[in-house]
């Protein structure tokens, strides 16, 4: 599958037809690269549109493409007005941009897309340690999992190291609760003697457990 072309097509048949960079078409590519198929790419596309909308996306790299056009238009000096029969002094020749303030120019244009790309590169890390989480509190009930996610959503973790740490807290701590539990539903399953006519728990006698006790053959 050609990534690149098949962004494009997405974009035009799925997302209202809009027309991205070439440098923003290339970040989506390495960034989408490990995607498996068609149907996976317009997912992740998808979740990219809800975060930040192409239509926003296209907006900037609309003015990033006009910011382009003026600099190249500066970049050639501006001829000379046609002198007047009068004796005037010749205007003096326009001068162009500076290296220095081009580069300023390019990179206050390409400051949005390097957020946005940062911004889907954050997120997609989220959804997948989400998705690893999740995976480790199969069986859970979905109070646990909100929970379990909600405390992640706390926090912060230096790097993939400090997160797997925390996976393994969240098994461990999950196979501590199913434990909690089983255990738990043993001792609401212990026997009662009797309900009395108040509809209470009826308390055995001295007696009635000397009763019962002399019928046990050890």
């Amino acid at each position: 599958m050609n990534i690149k072309e098949s962004i494009k097509t997405l974009l035009q048949t799925k997302f209202g037809g809009v027309v991205l960079s070439d440098a923003r078409i290339e970040q989506f590519a390495k960034g989408l690269a490990n995607v498996k198929d068609e149907a996976e790419l317009k997912a992740q596309l998808n979740v990219v549109n809800l975060v930040t909308p192409f239509s926003g996306m296209k907006s900037d790299d609309d003015r990033y493409r006009t910011a382009q056009s003026e600099l190249e238009k500066l970049k050639k000096p501006t001829p000379a007005p046609v002198p007047t029969p009068e004796p005037t002094p010749d205007p003096a020749p326009a001068q162009g941009l500076s290296i220095e303030d081009i580069n300023k120019v390019i990179s206050s244009a390409l400051k949005p897309l390097a957020n946005s790309l940062a911004g889907l590169q954050g997120q997609k890390l989220v959804t997948d340690r989400k998705t690893a989480i999740l995976a480790k509190l199969d069986g859970a009930s979905d109070d646990y999992k909100a929970k379990v996610v909600r405390d992640f959503g706390y926090m912060n973790f230096a790097d993939d190291n400090a997160f797997g740490e925390f996976l393994g807290h969240v098994e461990s701590d999950y196979a501590a609760h199913v434990q909690t539990q089983a255990e738990s539903s043993l001792g609401k399953d212990a026997p009662f003697l009797g309900v009395g006519s108040d509809g209470r728990v009826k308390e055995a006698s001295k007696a009635e457990l000397d009763a019962v006790m002399s019928e046990i053959k050890f």
